[in-house]
């Protein structure tokens, strides 16, 4: 490419340098056959850059497709990250939920079956009291035999 900006610079040159040719509103005498050959060599060098503007071109669509189609591919692996991540903490929040509810129901548990020892204790206790005072007032009476026998032999 810089080869044809300098062949266009000779031919600048070319012009500028060349002779002025009265009373014709400007107009100059160039060297024709100077002036063809930068022309040809113009023509000679254009195919060949136009080739690589091609290729470069090319070159150009190829590299912005692959970074589309990365970009494309980086977005859908976020895509999926992100429901993972979600479907991970719904996952969480579930077990959660799940373990919040068993621990409900275990507390529900124990409270119940700590009631239900309290009222077999109590059961028990009360049962205790009256076999006990049974026994008490059996003590008692017995005791009360004794005495009313120690008076009776006592007179």
């Amino acid at each position: 490419m810089m080869e044809i900006f300098r062949i266009l610079d000779e031919l600048e040159l070319l012009l500028k340098g060349s002779r002025k040719v009265p009373l014709t509103g400007g107009k100059s005498i160039v060297e024709t056959s100077r002036f063809l050959d930068r022309v040809d060599r113009i023509r000679a060098i254009l195919p060949e850059e136009l080739e690589t503007a091609k290729l470069i071109m090319a070159e150009k669509e190829r590299i912005v497709s692959e970074a589309c189609a990365e970009a494309d591919q980086y977005v859908e692996h976020s895509k999926h990250h992100v429901a993972r991540l979600v479907d991970d903490n719904e996952i969480t929040r579930n077990a959660m939920a799940a373990a919040e509810g068993i621990i409900d129901r275990g507390e529900e548990i124990a409270l119940q079956i700590r009631r239900d020892a309290n009222e077999y204790a109590d059961g028990v206790l009360s049962h205790m009291e009256i076999v006990l005072r049974k026994g008490l007032e059996t003590v008692a009476q017995g005791r009360d035999d004794i005495r009313e026998a120690l008076q009776n032999d006592d007179v």
